[in-house]
């Protein structure tokens, strides 16, 4: 649910902003039947999510959690990656947060109604809410785990996971993000770049 990253990628990647966000709500196989922008975006999404979970960094930082924490590591891990990437936006780009922010959530609730069910609950309220803007600070951070941790099967307060690791832990897994989130960059123009030509092949 790293909602920041996706749409910066989808911004850094000139795709569909709507579309990467709806990778975590649409399953099964492509084309959707949507617009081919947010198909696109779909994909896009996918591709990222897979290269996420399979990069050493990403695994050394779910490494860091403990039993019983561990088990959740790759959503708390995504979303301290939300943390760090609003920490270090200036790194990524010049666009201010605040103003990227209003904007993705302006394309958000425009392109509700080209959804034949309408944008998901979730996002309408992210947009409506900007619960994006509290990742900043490890408070928020923490109420945005508690509050995906009590939609889970069996109900936990997953923000107490943050409170299992140590300053140098903490700033081990932050230099990793930041080693990794170049490389994730370049990975989503890359693959991106395929996509389209293999579809304009076709």
């Amino acid at each position: 649910m790293n909602f920041l990253a996706h749409l910066h990628l989808a911004a850094h990647t000139r795709s569909s902003l709507t579309g990467n966000l709806l990778g975590d709500f649409v399953k099964g196989p492509l084309p959707t039947g949507l617009a081919a922008h947010f198909d696109e975006g779909i994909w896009l999404h996918r591709k990222i999510d897979a290269f996420t979970d399979n990069h050493p960094e990403h695994k050394a930082a779910v490494a860091c959690f403990e039993a019983p924490w561990r088990r959740f590591g790759g959503i708390v891990v995504d979303m301290i990656y939300d943390h760090w990437l609003s920490q270090h936006w200036g790194l990524f780009r010049t666009e201010p947060l605040p103003r990227f922010l209003q904007h993705s959530y302006d394309q958000l609730l425009a392109d509700h109604p080209h959804l034949p069910n309408g944008l998901p609950l979730p996002l309408t309220r992210m947009a409506e809410q900007n619960w994006i803007a509290s990742y900043r600070h490890r408070e928020g951070l923490g109420q945005a785990l508690n509050g995906i941790g009590r939609r889970l099967r069996r109900p936990v307060l997953l923000g107490e996971a943050l409170l299992t690791l140590d300053e140098s832990q903490w700033q081990k897994c932050a230099a990793g993000f930041l080693r990794f989130y170049p490389a994730l960059m370049d990975f989503s123009e890359q693959q991106l770049a395929h996509f389209r030509a293999a579809q304009e092949a076709e």
